[in-house]
């Protein structure tokens, strides 16, 4: 057991997961941060909320937003995307605060019934990571001095 500095008491350690662990996934991870909307569709009457994306990936998406949600809530997303608002459905599998955020909590959520349909969301969101992924290392190189393309170069403008 760690102690805290300047106490006698000791504190449990928080151990981290192991590495194999998140080797188990089945879908990689993006962070993609964007602005989200939700509205919870069960329980209590409709309220909508905003927040950000965290990340997301082939399984579904992480957002942060200013209350808890319990798991098992259907809510509905709209993401603010470059290529315009995306709109699904998604289950809330699980929440945790966000460090440093008091107000902030994120939930997990996860796409009911899977299928190519609902997946077009996921990747459109993949590639805004992406296009945000591009513009960054194309900056970067230009701050380098590397020689950049006319692509690269419209990139870093947008």
């Amino acid at each position: 057991m760690s102690r805290a500095p300047g106490t006698s008491k000791a504190l449990p350690r928080k151990t981290p997961r192991p590495a194999a662990a998140f080797m188990d996934r089945l879908h990689s991870r993006f962070g993609v941060s964007l602005p989200v909307r939700c509205t919870r569709l069960t329980g209590r009457a409709p309220h909508a909320w905003r927040g950000r994306t965290a990340n997301v990936s082939g399984g579904g998406l992480a957002v942060d937003l200013p209350i808890r949600l319990s798991p098992h809530t259907r809510v509905a997303i709209e993401i603010r995307t470059g290529v315009g608002p995306l709109r699904m459905e998604a289950d809330v599998l699980w929440t945790r605060r966000v460090a440093g955020k008091d107000d902030v909590t994120r939930h997990g959520l996860c796409l009911p019934d899977r299928s190519e349909v609902m997946d077009l969301p996921i990747y459109a969101l993949l590639g805004e990571w992406l296009q945000g992924l591009a513009r960054r290392e194309a900056k970067e190189m230009a701050r380098k001095g590397v020689r950049v393309g006319a692509r690269a170069r419209r990139a870093i403008h947008r």
